[in-house]
């Protein structure tokens, strides 16, 4: 359960109204988290100005940038973003092989992490 209320439409200012009508065009539906951060609409509205930069066609392509971000998700424990993140990724048209190679590349890199963590193992010059 959430720790703040998420706006429905209903209870939305014409302001949220507004965004979360974009935010639906967009994406097909208003997802849980945007709901929760109309509680602090300049926040909401700075937070969709973020992903819309960091997401934005540059040097990464759109679907390394998606892979990335299911990565931190995934070593975020972020179950809300796993979900989107691996919806968004189906749309492109990612495979069951594909999100199976980027697991095993987090189990590998990560357990390796916490082998060096755990021997305290530092970078040489």
């Amino acid at each position: 359960m959430s720790t703040v209320k998420l706006i429905q439409d209903q209870d939305a200012s014409p302001e949220v109204k507004h965004i979360f009508a974009h935010i639906e065009e967009e994406k097909g539906m208003v997802p849980p988290t945007f709901r929760a951060l109309a509680n602090f609409p300049d926040y909401m509205k700075a937070t969709l100005m973020k992903m819309k930069t960091v997401m934005a066609p540059g040097k990464i392509d759109a679907k390394t940038k998606m892979l990335i971000a299911l990565t931190t998700s995934i070593n975020n424990n972020s179950d809300m973003c796993i979900a989107s993140h691996t919806k968004q990724l189906r749309n492109m048209g990612v495979t069951d092989e594909e999100l199976l190679e980027v697991i095993a590349v987090i189990d590998g890199t990560v357990g390796l992490n916490r082998v060096n963590t755990g021997l305290r193992i530092f970078p040489q010059e």
